[in-house]
């Protein structure tokens, strides 16, 4: 024992080298796994929010002797306070572009009447076969985080998170 303790004190700067070495090894190792731990977590977080995100689409179907437009939520978590606008309405509807209209809530799979229908005798075409057609769609979800889906030219947009609304809630018509 007393010559490992005599070889330490003859080599202290050895050992204090390799002691400063190992420490920063460990340092490294310690802010890598950090750094991955760190991307798992919001991956996970990211996953999580996707996993109860509301994805609303516009849809229509025939009703009688003509169609009819309307909002499904095929995401997986409810959508509330959802206002649909119809930019352009196109050739086969007969609604009022750019009036801002509140539809309420939707839960997962449900669907709601967005209030936008063919003339009459016209339920060959679909709405959203309409290449002049365009809508826009801003919504919740349970957290508070504020959506906006658009169509144009027979395709939905990704749902964009948005930091607030865009469509004033003065401007929001109700039913």
């Amino acid at each position: 024992m007393n010559c490992l303790v005599s070889y330490l004190n003859a080599n202290s700067s050895a050992v204090v080298a390799v002691a400063s070495v190992i420490t920063a090894l460990a340092t490294g190792l310690i802010a890598c796994f950090s750094y991955i731990s760190s991307r798992i977590l919001s991956w996970e977080k990211e996953k999580d929010r996707r996993s109860r995100q509301p994805v609303l689409i516009f849809m229509d179907e025939i009703t009688g002797n003509h169609r009819s437009l309307y909002v499904k939520n095929v995401g997986y978590g409810p959508a509330m306070d959802i206002v649909r606008n119809i930019n352009r309405a196109g050739n086969l509807v007969k609604t009022t572009p750019n009036e801002p209209l509140l539809l309420g809530s939707l839960g997962q799979g449900e669907k709601v009447y967005g209030f936008c229908a063919t003339l009459d005798n016209n339920n060959a075409v679909s709405i959203t076969d309409d290449p002049q057609f365009e809508a826009a769609l801003e919504y919740d979800d349970i957290l508070g985080n504020h959506y906006e889906i658009s169509f144009q030219r027979r395709h939905h947009s990704t749902p964009e998170l948005i930091p607030q609304r865009k469509i004033p809630w003065d401007r929001v018509a109700r039913i």
